[in-house]
């Protein structure tokens, strides 16, 4: 099945981790170091001007712009995290797409039923891959479309050229006056801004993607399993069906274990994140309307920020559905109508492992459509606060 080759299917997430230097194969060496410091640089510089620009906006009693100018502060903060997350688990990452590709390989000798089951489930996740860098590269467009447009709407106004920033930052050194007139502080500042939003997106794309990649992954292995408890125990090898049975379960529950270990930080960085975006987001968008701003840019992270937590918590509940239904599969497989009473005990201790939730939990919480919920909840909580406050 050549379809079913994990670096074909999921191109993309390789190639960007490659540029990101975050592949689980790249050495950690002086070099990888010195590439690193030189591609943080500008983006830490930016960082450090938008901290400047908070302070900045805080003591002028700027509320407005204080909390747009955090939006991409804390997009930092939790980029830097993830990013140095995928490097400390990069060689259990690389185990797990070493599984997915042994998988893979395995799929070749099955059935056509068990076949189009491991790829209708590996297309989910390359098409949950494809949604999110296009999502990613529309975020940093946007805000390349909005600079441009706001160009040619003023420049067209005034009958002189108007430039545009970027990402409107409060600047020291009387910056933002030299900016207007002197195009290659204007061109230093607009390309520090977006390298910014960039490897914002890069970072971002090069990490959650991955966790719904494996969670589908193994949603499927799981419909396998199911599909060997049906009228197992009308079988004279019952025994070593349900051996052959455990062996599968095993794989997946240290699978699932794994990816708790990988993406468990990660994923309450990317909860918590969440919970202020939405209300930082949306009360920059209603008080630009009232100040008659554009700012569809915003718009579009809010959805970022909606879609990033909304993807890996339907999938987490799917694959407790998933397990969920292997549970009742093993009940209802036929064993009440014969009496094997060692392969009753194999299928008991099936059932009871079964009863603690096939999950993909963050410190906190588990990824599920409660939790979703719950971030909604904080959000607007917190957004309530702000509404009340300023």
């Amino acid at each position: 099945m050549k379809e079913l080759y994990f670096e074909n299917l999921f191109k993309l997430q390789m190639i960007g981790m490659k540029i990101n230097l975050c592949h689980p194969e790249t050495k950690i060496n002086k070099y990888w170091v010195l590439k690193n410091i030189i591609a943080f640089m500008p983006y830490t510089v930016a960082f450090i001007l938008l901290v400047h620009a908070i302070i900045h906006s805080l003591r002028g009693k700027d509320y407005f712009n204080a909390f747009r100018n955090g939006v991409p502060v804390i997009f930092y903060v939790s980029m830097i995290l993830n990013f140095f997350l995928l490097i400390k688990k990069r060689s259990k990452l690389r185990n797990l797409i070493e599984c997915m590709k042994g998988d893979y390989s395995k799929a070749c000798a099955m059935d056509n039923e068990r076949k189009e089951m491991i790829q209708e489930y590996a297309a989910r996740g390359r098409k949950v891959l494809l949604f999110w860098g296009y999502l990613m590269l529309s975020t940093v467009v946007m805000f390349i479309l909005k600079s441009m447009f706001l160009t040619i709407y003023h420049s067209k106004r005034s009958g002189e050229l108007r430039l545009t920033p970027f990402f409107d930052v409060y600047y020291p050194f009387n910056i933002n006056e030299l900016r207007v007139y002197n195009k290659w502080v204007f061109g230093i500042t607009y390309f520090n801004e977006i390298y910014f939003t960039s490897k914002s997106a890069l970072i971002f794309f090069c990490t959650i993607p991955l966790g719904p990649i494996f969670m589908l992954h193994i949603c499927g292995q799981l419909e396998l399993v199911k599909i060997k408890f049906e009228n197992v125990f009308e079988n004279d090898n019952v025994d070593e069906i349900l051996r052959g049975i455990v062996q599968n379960l095993q794989y997946i529950y240290s699978f699932v274990s794994e990816i708790n270990d990988c993406f468990m930080i990660i994923y309450e960085i990317m909860l918590k994140q969440n919970i202020l975006l939405l209300p930082f987001t949306s009360h920059a968008i209603i008080q630009s309307i009232k100040r008659g701003e554009v700012t569809v840019e915003f718009a579009g992270i809010l959805l970022q920020s909606i879609i990033t937590s909304s993807i890996p918590c339907y999938y987490g509940d799917l694959l407790m559905q998933k397990g969920e239904e292997l549970r009742l599969a093993a009940y209802n497989c036929g064993w009440e109508r014969v009496h094997k009473p060692k392969a009753r005990k194999t299928l008991l201790i099936i059932m009871a492992r079964a009863l603690r939730p096939v999950a993909i939990e963050s410190i906190f919480s588990t990824m599920c459509l409660d939790t979703l919920t719950e971030v909604y909840r904080q959000g607007y909580t917190i957004f309530n606060l702000m509404s009340a406050m300023l």
